[in-house]
Protein backbone atom coordinates (compact mmCIF):
# COMPACT_ATOMS: atom_id res chain seq x y z
CA UNK A 1 0.00 0.00 0.00
CA UNK A 2 1.82 3.18 -1.52
CA UNK A 3 0.20 7.26 -1.42
CA UNK A 4 -1.45 6.98 -5.24
CA UNK A 5 0.66 10.43 -6.04
CA UNK A 6 4.16 8.93 -4.98
CA UNK A 7 3.07 5.70 -7.22
CA UNK A 8 2.43 8.17 -10.45
CA UNK A 9 5.32 10.08 -9.82
CA UNK A 10 6.95 7.57 -12.67
CA UNK A 11 5.57 6.89 -16.04
CA UNK A 12 5.45 3.61 -15.59
CA UNK A 13 4.88 2.67 -12.33
CA UNK A 14 7.66 2.19 -10.67
CA UNK A 15 6.43 -1.05 -8.03
CA UNK A 16 9.75 -2.09 -7.02
CA UNK A 17 10.63 1.40 -5.82
CA UNK A 18 13.15 1.53 -3.44
CA UNK A 19 14.61 5.13 -1.89
CA UNK A 20 17.43 3.88 -0.50
CA UNK A 21 16.70 6.40 2.66
CA UNK A 22 16.69 4.45 5.87
CA UNK A 23 14.07 2.60 7.60
CA UNK A 24 13.40 0.00 10.53
CA UNK A 25 15.76 -2.93 8.81
CA UNK A 26 18.01 -0.50 6.54
CA UNK A 27 20.36 2.00 7.14
CA UNK A 28 20.83 4.93 4.13
CA UNK A 29 22.25 3.69 0.99
CA UNK A 30 20.62 0.08 1.55
CA UNK A 31 18.25 -0.43 -1.49
CA UNK A 32 14.91 -2.35 -0.41
CA UNK A 33 11.08 -3.35 -0.15
CA UNK A 34 9.17 -3.44 2.95
CA UNK A 35 5.78 -5.73 2.34
CA UNK A 36 3.34 -6.69 4.47
CA UNK A 37 2.01 -10.70 4.55
CA UNK A 38 -1.08 -10.32 4.59
CA UNK A 39 -4.07 -7.32 3.94
CA UNK A 40 -4.76 -6.83 7.81
CA UNK A 41 -0.85 -5.92 8.23
CA UNK A 42 -0.60 -3.67 5.48
CA UNK A 43 -3.16 -1.70 6.31
CA UNK A 44 -1.83 -1.43 9.98
CA UNK A 45 0.94 -0.37 9.06
CA UNK A 46 -0.06 2.25 6.60
CA UNK A 47 -2.32 3.83 9.23
CA UNK A 48 0.45 3.45 11.72
CA UNK A 49 2.65 5.58 9.49
CA UNK A 50 0.17 8.09 8.56
CA UNK A 51 -1.98 8.41 11.31
CA UNK A 52 -2.30 12.27 12.52
CA UNK A 53 -0.25 13.50 9.55
CA UNK A 54 -1.87 15.47 6.50
CA UNK A 55 -1.54 12.48 4.30
CA UNK A 56 -3.60 10.38 6.21
CA UNK A 57 -6.59 10.38 4.01
CA UNK A 58 -4.89 10.55 0.58
CA UNK A 59 -5.39 8.30 -1.85
CA UNK A 60 -3.58 4.97 -1.89
CA UNK A 61 -3.19 2.07 -4.13
CA UNK A 62 -3.40 -1.54 -2.95
CA UNK A 63 -0.68 -3.85 -4.60
CA UNK A 64 0.78 -7.40 -4.38
CA UNK A 65 3.54 -9.47 -4.84
CA UNK A 66 4.13 -12.84 -5.80
CA UNK A 67 7.64 -13.40 -3.85
CA UNK A 68 10.50 -17.02 -3.86
CA UNK A 69 12.79 -16.38 -1.84
CA UNK A 70 14.79 -19.39 -0.53
CA UNK A 71 16.75 -17.33 1.74
CA UNK A 72 14.84 -15.88 4.41
CA UNK A 73 16.25 -14.52 7.77
CA UNK A 74 13.08 -15.54 9.73
CA UNK A 75 13.24 -13.05 13.10
CA UNK A 76 9.93 -14.24 14.50
CA UNK A 77 11.69 -17.59 15.12
CA UNK A 78 12.95 -17.51 18.56
CA UNK A 79 15.59 -19.67 18.02
CA UNK A 80 17.08 -17.24 15.52
CA UNK A 81 16.56 -13.95 18.15
CA UNK A 82 18.54 -16.30 20.12
CA UNK A 83 21.36 -16.67 17.96
CA UNK A 84 21.24 -13.16 17.06
CA UNK A 85 21.40 -12.63 21.04
CA UNK A 86 18.30 -10.32 20.58
CA UNK A 87 14.56 -10.24 21.64
CA UNK A 88 11.45 -8.56 20.26
CA UNK A 89 12.04 -5.20 22.15
CA UNK A 90 14.67 -5.07 19.98
CA UNK A 91 13.21 -5.43 17.35
CA UNK A 92 11.09 -2.28 17.79
CA UNK A 93 13.18 0.09 19.12
CA UNK A 94 12.77 3.33 17.95
CA UNK A 95 14.64 3.81 14.80
CA UNK A 96 13.35 7.07 13.90
CA UNK A 97 14.77 9.11 16.52
CA UNK A 98 18.01 7.18 16.80
CA UNK A 99 21.47 9.08 16.76
CA UNK A 100 23.20 6.54 14.62
CA UNK A 101 22.18 3.03 13.26
CA UNK A 102 20.08 0.49 15.49
CA UNK A 103 21.05 -2.80 16.22
CA UNK A 104 17.94 -3.96 13.42
CA UNK A 105 19.46 -1.73 11.02
CA UNK A 106 22.60 -2.93 11.13
CA UNK A 107 21.54 -6.70 10.78
CA UNK A 108 19.56 -5.58 7.49
CA UNK A 109 22.76 -3.52 6.61
CA UNK A 110 25.02 -7.17 7.22
CA UNK A 111 22.14 -9.14 5.03
CA UNK A 112 22.37 -7.26 2.25
CA UNK A 113 26.57 -6.41 2.03
CA UNK A 114 27.32 -10.53 2.84
CA UNK A 115 24.40 -11.74 0.00
CA UNK A 116 23.23 -14.79 3.08
CA UNK A 117 19.59 -13.70 2.97
CA UNK A 118 16.98 -12.17 -0.05
CA UNK A 119 15.10 -10.80 2.58
CA UNK A 120 14.26 -10.84 6.77
CA UNK A 121 10.82 -11.51 7.81
CA UNK A 122 9.97 -9.90 10.79
CA UNK A 123 6.90 -9.04 13.46
CA UNK A 124 4.44 -6.33 12.90
CA UNK A 125 5.28 -3.95 15.55
CA UNK A 126 1.78 -2.26 13.81
CA UNK A 127 -0.22 -4.74 13.94
CA UNK A 128 1.05 -5.48 17.80
CA UNK A 129 -0.38 -2.40 18.52
CA UNK A 130 -3.62 -3.01 17.89
CA UNK A 131 -2.99 -6.93 19.91
CA UNK A 132 -2.57 -9.11 16.60
CA UNK A 133 -0.05 -11.16 15.03
CA UNK A 134 1.73 -9.85 12.13
CA UNK A 135 4.30 -10.45 9.87
CA UNK A 136 6.27 -8.03 7.44
CA UNK A 137 9.18 -8.56 4.76
CA UNK A 138 11.75 -6.58 3.81
CA UNK A 139 13.09 -7.70 0.48
CA UNK A 140 17.21 -6.59 -0.66
CA UNK A 141 17.11 -5.91 -4.09
CA UNK A 142 20.78 -6.57 -4.28
CA UNK A 143 20.33 -10.29 -3.03
CA UNK A 144 17.43 -11.15 -5.27
CA UNK A 145 19.38 -13.30 -7.59
CA UNK A 146 17.76 -16.19 -9.85
CA UNK A 147 16.35 -18.75 -9.40
CA UNK A 148 14.69 -15.87 -6.56
CA UNK A 149 12.07 -13.94 -7.79
CA UNK A 150 9.92 -10.72 -6.72
CA UNK A 151 7.21 -10.00 -8.91
CA UNK A 152 4.44 -7.44 -8.95
CA UNK A 153 1.08 -9.06 -9.80
CA UNK A 154 -1.02 -7.59 -12.65
CA UNK A 155 -3.65 -8.55 -15.01
CA UNK A 156 -2.12 -11.06 -16.64
CA UNK A 157 0.65 -13.80 -16.00
CA UNK A 158 3.23 -11.04 -17.11
CA UNK A 159 4.17 -9.14 -14.03
CA UNK A 160 4.25 -5.49 -13.95
CA UNK A 161 7.98 -6.00 -12.74
CA UNK A 162 10.22 -8.19 -11.49
CA UNK A 163 13.78 -8.95 -9.50
CA UNK A 164 15.99 -10.22 -10.60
Amino acid sequence: MVPFGDLTKYAPPNWLYTSGKSNRYNPAGVNCVYFGETREVVQAEYDGMWQGLAGENQPVTNYFAAVDLRRVLDLTDAATLKALNMDEKDLFKNWRRAKRPTQTQLLGQAVEETGLFSAIRYPSKAASVRKQQGVNFVIFQKCVQSPDSVSILGPSKKPLQKWP
